[in-house]
């Protein structure tokens, strides 16, 4: 046999296969002639349609989804995961797997039918696992659609470009699975779902009764107690009579815990009210959180500090494990609000002096001066003549009473010192919200349980520590030396800032997570800034195929 026969013997056989040889198997013919057409199909999205067609020439018009005229089992992975889109908190009517039924049975009763139909259900895949992989890569929803105060931008700009590559797989999971995002923690919460949902197909949790409960404490409420925290998973098997007894009470401080509650182990009107939250009600908030995980980069790197604002809490993390953690302080919901971003730390000032804001010089400052002149000498500020940037020695001089506030010539700063806003340490990110990290005099704030308290910024509980992680890779900046830097001289009130530039930046990601996983476990918290409604609202009511629709579907498909 000459080669020119072996050659065709070969493309024979593989017509005869899976998807045929170069451009002579019909169904790649039948998709060449669909693609090639500027208009897309009426079946398909017009505004993905490039998108498509850029997917099929990478292929030299080869099908993806299908074999001769049957579906191949990428197909049938495909189908499978789009009617259990819910898994992941998605929705599988979003991806309009009735249309497909009705191609699917079109061709089932026209079994003559020609490979352009076949073509057809191939491009209509396509763009359903098209549209299923942006949901993936970057959230249902656009986060700045829908919160005002959402500024990390994920890969929207990237996502045409990793769809395509994840097609280039002959595998079904490893299409999909680049998609995802990387954080253990998101594959946790796909898994905490699952089991709430469970609990939900299960009858849910009870309610509990009353207005507080506690050691001793006998009866009813106490029996529902015990049964919702033993369907919650923070209370094991509870047989025996309804005692409010110390397992019991290890296990309501288990559940306070992971919910942010002050832990005191008794059944108070906070507790009892985190107790009573549906359950329809937090998957709603884990499938919310599970967006919000896709709204962020996939990968935050090995390196880098992240503060969750409604968990008032800051990690740092190192090769990526934890290396610390600490309460923090965040703005208030009342117009100072701290913005969702991400930036990279590149220098960090021991002693700083705070140069104040001129919101805050206009709405709280200039108003006490006004009533009391020695207001500023007795908080160590100091005014600085703009113009001239010098510090105006007899600030009584100004005629504080009639002060044209649009018009103010000068700048208020707070020398560095016992007393000043910003602490001993300020950690700077520079970024168009002027929101740095800061140490604080108020170490009595980090008590509280809601932790809303701040003009924007984030004040840390342990500046020391921070900035012993910020420069543990920068020469000899042991804790002695960062407590030197911090201590002004005896001889002298105050002294000048030391400013330390970062030879390693380091990110920065100020997140908002009502729902998420630490060392395991499944977290929520309350919604300081009531972001949480604004965004559910829009997602729409949780909607999914009737099982008997996908089995039907996966049927018609031949599974």
């Amino acid at each position: 046999m000459n080669r020119a026969h072996l050659l065709a013997s070969v493309c024979v056989a593989l017509l005869l296969g899976a998807n045929g040889c170069g451009h002579s198997d019909p169904s790649t013919k039948a998709i060449r002639a669909i693609v090639t057409n500027s208009a897309a199909p009426r079946s398909l999205r017009s505004t993905q349609w490039r998108l498509v067609q850029q997917v099929y020439r990478d292929r030299e018009y080869r099908s993806l989804w299908t074999a001769g005229r049957k579906l191949n089992s990428q197909a049938h992975d495909l189908i499978e995961t789009l009617c259990h889109a819910e898994r992941e908190g998605l929705r599988a009517a979003d991806y309009d797997l009735t249309g497909l039924r009705a191609e699917l049975t079109q061709l089932d009763q026209e079994p003559d039918s020609a490979f352009r139909a076949v073509a057809a259900i191939d491009l209509r895949l396509t763009q359903r696992f098209l549209d299923y992989g942006a949901d993936l890569l970057a959230g249902r929803l656009d986060p700045q659609a829908v919160d005002n105060g959402w500024y990390i931008r994920a890969r929207r700009a990237s996502i045409d470009s990793l769809l395509r590559a994840s097609l280039r797989s002959g595998d079904f999971d490893d299409m999909i699975e680049p998609l995802r995002p990387r954080q253990r923690e998101y594959k946790e919460m796909v898994e905490a779902l699952k089991e709430y949902r469970e609990i939900q197909a299960d009858g849910g949790w009870p309610q509990v009764p009353g207005k507080k409960l506690d050691r001793g404490s006998e009866g009813a409420a106490v029996r529902a107690l015990r049964k919702r925290l033993e369907v919650g998973g923070d209370l094991g098997r509870a047989g025996g009579k309804p005692v409010y007894n110390d397992k019991v009470a290890a296990a309501v401080a288990r559940f306070q815990e992971r919910h942010g509650i002050r832990v005191d182990s008794a059944a108070g009107p906070a507790t009892l009210a985190a107790l009573n939250v549906p359950v329809e009600s937090r998957i709603r908030q884990i499938e919310l959180n599970l967006e919000r995980y896709r709204w962020l980069p996939s990968d935050f790197g090995k390196r880098y500090i992240l503060v969750n604002i409604p968990d008032y809490r800051l990690y740092a993390y190192d090769d990526g494990k934890e290396a610390l953690t600490m309460r923090v302080i965040v703005g208030d919901e009342y117009g100072n609000a701290t913005p969702v971003f991400a930036d990279s730390m590149t220098y960090l000032v021991f002693r700083p002096q705070w140069d104040m804001p001129r919101r805050i010089l206009v709405d709280e400052v200039i108003p006490k001066v006004q009533e009391d002149i020695y207001y500023l000498a007795k908080h160590g500020y100091e005014v600085v003549d703009t113009a001239r940037n010098e510090v105006i020695t007899d600030p009584s001089a100004i005629d504080w009473s009639d002060l044209d506030t649009n018009e103010i010539h000068f700048r208020v700063r707070q020398r560095s010192g016992i007393g000043n806003a910003l602490g001993n340490v300020k950690f700077m990110f520079p970024n168009q919200f002027s929101v740095y990290l800061h140490d604080t005099p108020a170490d009595h704030l980090f008590d509280r349980a809601e932790r809303t308290l701040s003009h924007g910024c984030v004040r840390v509980e342990d500046p020391v520590k921070l900035a012993g992680y910020v420069l543990a890779r920068q020469g000899d900046w042991n804790e002695k030396k960062i407590r030197e830097a911090i201590e002004p001289p005896k001889s002298a009130e105050t002294a000048a800032p030391i400013t330390v530039d970062l030879k390693q930046p380091v990110p920065v990601y100020l997140v908002y997570l009502t729902a998420f996983m630490r060392d395991g476990r499944l977290h929520f918290r309350n919604d300081p800034y009531g972001k949480d409604s604004r965004a559910i609202r829009p997602m729409g009511k949780p909607a999914s195929l009737e099982r008997s629709e996908c089995e039907q579907l996966e049927e018609l498909a031949g599974g």
